[in-house]
């Protein structure tokens, strides 16, 4: 058995090597489980590097921005419209009892 070899390699390698017996999958590989790191390759490495370069070079020009949200502004605060529709609020239910604030 697989499983029996690998018990020294801890509990998730056992166990994912048990459930792949279980389901009969025994042609994959319990080494797959295994690779923690991966390595990378000396052309994905150099692409970053370049990348970062051309990022650094560019800047934002912030003439050509264009804001997508329309906001609306008016005369009126926060404290206006609660004094406005106050008379509109449902009173709230009591238990009786004083609040900490009383």
């Amino acid at each position: 058995m697989a499983a029996s070899s690998l018990l020294g390699c801890g509990r998730a390698v056992t166990r994912k090597t048990l459930q792949l017996e279980a389901w009969g999958l025994q042609s994959l590989s319990p080494s797959l489980f295994l690779c923690t790191k991966s390595e990378g390759s000396k052309k994905g490495q150099g692409k970053k590097t370049k990348t970062a370069s051309a990022s650094a070079q560019e800047e934002f020009d912030n003439s050509t921005y264009k804001n997508l949200q329309h906001h609306e502004y008016n005369m009126y605060t926060f404290v206006d419209f609660d004094v406005e529709l106050s008379k509109f609020r449902q009173p709230q239910p009591s238990s009786g009892r004083l609040s900490p604030r009383h």
